[in-house]
């Protein structure tokens, strides 16, 4: 039985949505609070983009009802939320930087289920072809590759559906941010249900406002009210905050904060002069993606400030934002901070030789946002003789070599090359180099015994002039 509405998992028919598994589906919900095994395995079953995922909105109500229950640990509260995301933002480049339409969502799904297979084929790859931009691309090629596999409509309906489900549970979700054993200790349930809010963009007005009443974010330290004693030895053990926001809710605010409210960017200022790196830090993003380009210089400073501290980029998103499926909470801020456009270049520029060399998974992703960054949308068209005769700037140089230094073995992925070839850029590592003018040595850098050394100089030429662009 559902702890929480008495709902029995056994009148659902899972078998019927997920043919491989969905018998298993009530044993997996009953024990999933407090198993690890449970968890992955019903990821497993009902993950989008496969057929058992027209099992996720019937999931949606025992997970969120499971979060939610008195009688489900706080301590284990995040098992059941982080499915909850994965099923909301599993793909995360399809989400930032702008968040997602939910009316053309519809319209979307409604035109594919009415529109004859091949025709809606046909129009995916036409719209592929003319992607404004890569957030764009990626969604519309999710899109394509989707109604390419058995049953990939229902499996598209099933993803609104799974949203929209989540959407209409927001009240319940937000109920997690406010009791203290709930926001103290590790793996925090007002945590994990932060990152699930942040995404559900159509009721940003109420989530905003339950987060700032949640934490009394808007009101300065000196202001806020003085901690109170611990209830009990739950909570004493679990920790109180006295308010003090968590570094989840000031990502969700910048998802979700209206920009016009004064009340909401003045708190994240106190937030970003405060004493706590990882707050200061994540106000910072907070107020980029609140303002985008408007965003006060303070909050890019503090960012690049921030990035050059030991803790670096990585330990500071990991502490603020989610894992949402292989995306890193590092390239998930790479894809956000495009929200300030030109503003967050340098920003971008500085994380990006770090993320192609250790991101593997999302090599082909960030490279893509990095060279549309530098050289415009792969939509106009490019050629390989326009690269050969073009005299780049400093920035674009940059983008170009940070590929250019990237091992041999990085070559092999298709979907970095593929990335590659939609730009005209030569897919053969020795010839990219050659076209940048960065000398490659005959051994792996990996293997060397030896740090390689810098790259030589360019000659005089196509990127002869690496920081002078003039």
């Amino acid at each position: 039985m559902n702890a929480t509405t008495g709902n029995d998992a056994n009148s659902v028919d899972w078998a019927a949505l997920a043919p491989e598994g969905g018998e298993r589906i009530p044993d997996l919900l009953a024990s999933l609070a407090g198993s690890d095994a449970a968890l992955s395995d019903l990821h497993d079953i009902i993950r989008y983009p496969e057929p058992g995922h027209l099992a996720a909105p019937a999931a949606v109500g025992f997970l969120v009802d499971t979060a939610c229950s008195p009688q489900t640990p706080a301590a284990d509260r995040w098992r059941p939320l982080s499915l909850l995301l994965e099923l909301v933002c599993g793909r995360a480049e399809e989400c930032l930087p702008a968040p997602r339409n939910l009316a053309l969502w519809r319209d979307e799904v409604a035109w594919v289920a009415a529109t004859d297979h091949e025709k809606a084929l046909d129009q995916y790859r036409a719209w592929i072809a003319e992607a404004a931009d890569e957030q764009e691309f990626h969604r519309l090629s999710d899109r394509l590759a989707v109604l390419e596999r058995p049953k990939g409509v229902q499996v598209l309906r099933a993803a609104l559906d799974t949203y929209e489900a989540v959407l209409a549970r927001a009240g319940d979700l937000t109920a997690l941010l406010k009791d203290p054993a709930d926001r103290g200790g590790m793996d925090r349930a007002a945590e994990w249900a932060s990152y699930v809010l942040a995404f559900l963009h159509d009721d940003a007005e109420r989530i905003a406002a339950e987060i700032t009443g949640a934490s009394q974010v808007l009101l300065a330290k000196d202001l806020r009210s003085a901690p109170r004693p611990p209830a009990n030895l739950r909570e004493a053990m679990a920790g109180t905050d006295g308010g003090e926001p968590l570094p989840a809710e000031l990502f969700a605010l910048g998802m979700l904060a209206d920009p016009r409210d004064t009340d909401t960017t003045v708190a994240l200022a106190h937030q970003m002069a405060g004493g706590n790196l990882y707050n200061s830090f994540a106000a910072s993003v907070a107020m980029v993606l609140l303002h985008g380009e408007d965003t006060p210089r303070e909050a890019l400073r503090r960012i690049g400030r921030g990035g050059g501290t030991s803790t670096g980029y990585e330990g500071l998103f990991n502490e603020s934002w989610p894992h949402c499926g292989t995306r890193s909470p590092q390239v998930l801020g790479f894809l956000a901070l495009g929200r300030a456009g030109t503003r967050a270049r340098r920003l971008r520029l500085d994380m990006l030789p770090g993320l192609l060399e250790k991101e593997e998974d999302s090599r082909a992703l960030v490279a893509g946002v990095a060279l549309e960054t530098a050289l415009g949308p792969r939509s106009r068209g490019f050629t390989a003789q326009e690269h050969v005769e073009a005299d780049y700037g400093e920035d674009t140089l940059k983008v170009l070599w940070a590929v250019a230094e990237l091992p041999a073995s990085a070559w092999e992925d298709e979907e970095f090359t593929a990335t590659l070839r939609a730009w005209a850029l030569p897919t053969d590592r020795e010839e990219f180099c050659a076209l940048v003018g960065v000398e490659t040595g005959p051994g792996e850098a990996e293997e060397a015994e030896e740090p390689a050394p810098a790259p030589t100089a360019p000659e005089p030429g196509l990127f002869g002039r690496l920081f002078g662009g003039r």
